[in-house]
This record gives C-alpha cells, structure tokens and sequence, in this order.
C-alpha cells in the first residue's frame, strides 16, 4: 500500500512539473491529468456541539485528508461514432484517522454511436467510489467506502427530422464496504422507452416511462424490522433542456414514481420528484445558476422507511480577469422523514433535517494548461433531535494539471 502510495504521489508530481513544458490542446485525443490537494475538515465525523468525541471513541472533530488523482482523458471521432473515457485513480489519506484511508478507481466510458441519420445513440459504463458521509453513517470507527457502478444503452430511432422513439436498458448496482441498514446495497436492472421532440434549434423534450427491478444483495431478510429483499418501481416522467436565449437556459425533470417492496407495504413510497435549473449569462464573464430539486431516497430504519427532499440552491461565477475565476454558492434543504415501522412516542415529531450551505473559491491559471485553486465552505443542519445536529466547515488547496 505505502509502495503504490508514493508512486502514485511521485507520478503526480511528475506531471505538475512536466505540464509547464507540455500544451494541452483541445484537440488532444488522449490527455493526462494529476491533481493534489488538502483539505481540512474541522467535524469531519459530522457530531453534534454537545458531544464529546471521546465519548464516541475518537481522538478529535477534525482532520486534514490528502488528496493524491491521476487521470488519463480520451475523447475521438471515429466518422459517425464517438468515443469518450475518463479514468482516474484516486488516493485519500488521512492525517490522524488512516483507518479512512482508500484508493478509488473511478471511470466514465462512453461510446455515441449512430447508424445512418436515423439511428443514434449511447452505450455507457461508469463507476464511483466515495467515503459515506457521517452525517448519515454513524460508526465513527469503521471506515465505510461506496461503490456505484452504472451500465445503460440507449437507442433513438428518428422516424422524423424532429421526431424520435426512444429506448434504453440499464443496469445499477451500489455497495458499501460495511452493512448500512438504512441505504443497503442493491442491483437494480431497468429498462425505459418513450418519445422525443428536437426542433432545429437543438432544443429537447422526452416523455419517458420506466420499469426498475431491485433486488437487496447483502441484506437478510427480516419480517420483524420489515428489511425485505427486493422492490419494483415504475415512473414516468417529462425531460426537458431549453434554451429560452442566447442568455438564457432552463432544464427539468418532472417525474411521477411509485415504489413496492415484494413484501412490506409499509416501506412503499410514490410521488412527484424533480429538477428545475436555470442558467443565466450575464455577461462573458459573469453567469448565475438557479436551482429547485425534490425527491424521494430510501432511508429505512425502524422510524422512516424514506426522506423527502427540497433543496434551493444559487450558484455565481466571475471570471475577473482571463487567469483568475470567483465562484461562490448557496444551499438550503429540508429533509422530512417518512414510513416510520414503528409507532412514535406521543408527542414526538418524525425526523426533520434543515440544512444550509455556503461555499466560495479562487481559481487562478498561471498558465492555461495549470490550476491553482482554494476555498472554503461552511454547512449547517438542524434537525429537531438536538443530538443529530452539526456545523462544518472545510477550506482547501489544490493544484492541477493536463497534457
């Protein structure tokens, strides 16, 4: 491990010294990319002002982690089909808890292929790996790594210049280093079909049905805490992306989705969920992003079987001179918890989580093909059990660079 660790901090460091010597152009096939950065987190395990951290085991709140990311970028035109893949192995270390540390091996592949000037479409592979937040995952001294992969193929068949049928397939599959009751691990395959309009103006909008089979993979089935090993859930849903002006952009989701466990009634959910984003350029330097987002997550345990989520967030961008870039960023969100199993003790209110961010960095390009960049960001939640609440706030460092 400390052997792959010090290659991968020497390879990096090799290529920030290299990319001052070597363009990256935009019509590079293949590029190489590193970044190193650090962060310190001042409650990275997400406790409540009032709890001890010795209490729960730890030796403090805060802890700075080290970043170490090598990526390689290939992106070429074949003809009619494109291909595209970014991969990067990432090291994360940390200064006092090392039991967190991990290597991630994250990908995104895809190939858009057409047939002629009616058939298009996608055939993509993805896969992420994260630390669980502790705002939800709660053992403090196990370290609890994510994994998502994604597998999709798409296909439209344009019957019209500005009319196509539409359909896809895909497969979805989540684990968790450690069991994690609430968001277990689960495969999911899928499939969608509907239609879609694309006037000249490049503009789209898709109605779309979808059908999803899960099945529970590393979780026993439990008729007393209703845990149950699989679900079927059905959606429909209106796709948008338009650009109202030269200005100008709005993009949403509006979707209908009901969820049914094989054999809990109570753990089902159905509902509207969604996205509205609005982008606005101001100016060449200057742009602003709006944002409204609901949906429905899975979060079982004996009191809620899922949450409901609305978020707002604001976005602002400042590009104040050709090498030096301003972003700043709001968020508010209210998650309200729902399908409790169990009754709750008179009086006592389900679960409810206020949160608010803030977030402001300065990127700086010496030159175009290296960025430096650093920032800060502050996160508040207030939930109406006192012993979930917490503050945060993060600053970090980062240098990057492509070849």
């Amino acid at each position: 491990m400390m052997s792959c660790q010090k290659s991968l901090l020497a390879f990096a460091c090799l290529v920030l010294l290299q990319a001052t010597g070597v363009r990256a152009n935009e019509g590079d096939v293949l590029n190489l990319s590193a970044t190193l950065s650090s962060m310190h987190d001042d409650n990275l395990f997400r406790l409540a002002p009032s709890v001890d951290p010795k209490s729960v085991g730890l030796d403090g709140k805060s802890d700075t982690i080290t970043t170490m990311a090598l990526g390689l970028n290939f992106n070429k035109l074949f003809g009619l089909q494109r291909l595209i893949a970014n991969v990067s192995l990432v090291d994360n270390r940390y200064k006092t808890n090392d039991y967190l540390d991990f290597q991630a091996l994250n990908y995104d592949a895809k190939w858009l292929w057409a047939v002629g000037t009616r058939w298009t479409g996608e055939l993509a592979v993805d896969r992420n790996e994260s630390l669980n937040s502790f705002s939800d995952y709660r053992n403090f001294r196990v370290r609890n790594v994510r994994t998502i992969e994604n597998e999709r193929f798409s296909a439209n068949y344009w019957f019209h210049s500005n009319w196509a049928a539409v359909v896809g397939v895909s497969r979805y599959s989540l684990t968790n280093e450690q069991p994690f009751l609430a968001d277990s691990d689960y495969d999911a395959n899928g499939y969608n079909y509907g239609l879609r309009y694309r006037p000249l103006s490049g503009n789209t909008v898709t109605v779309r049905a979808k059908h999803l089979d899960g099945t529970y993979s590393k979780r026993q089935f439990n008729s007393t805490l209703q845990f149950d090993n699989g679900f079927v859930q059905d959606s429909y849903e209106l796709d948008a992306d338009w650009r109202l002006t030269g200005k100008s952009q709005v993009r949403g989701r509006l979707e209908y989705l009901a969820r049914k466990h094989d054999h809990f009634a109570d753990r089902d959910y159905d509902g509207w969920v969604g996205n509205l984003d609005f982008a606005y350029a101001a100016t060449a330097k200057g742009s602003l992003n709006l944002g409204y987002k609901r949906g429905l997550e899975t979060f079982q345990q004996l009191t809620s079987s899922y949450y409901v989520l609305d978020e707002l967030t604001l976005a602002t961008k400042w590009a104040a001179t050709n090498t030096l870039t301003a972003t700043a960023r709001l968020g508010y969100g209210l998650r309200s918890y729902k399908g409790e199993i169990v009754a709750l003790p008179a009086g006592t209110e389900q679960r409810e989580d206020k949160f608010t961010r803030v977030g402001f960095d300065l990127a700086y390009l010496p030159v175009r093909w290296v960025e430096l960049k650093a920032g800060v960001a502050y996160e508040n939640r207030n939930v109406n059990y006192d012993s979930l609440d917490y503050k945060d706030r993060i600053g970090f460092v980062s240098a990057s660079a492509q070849y």
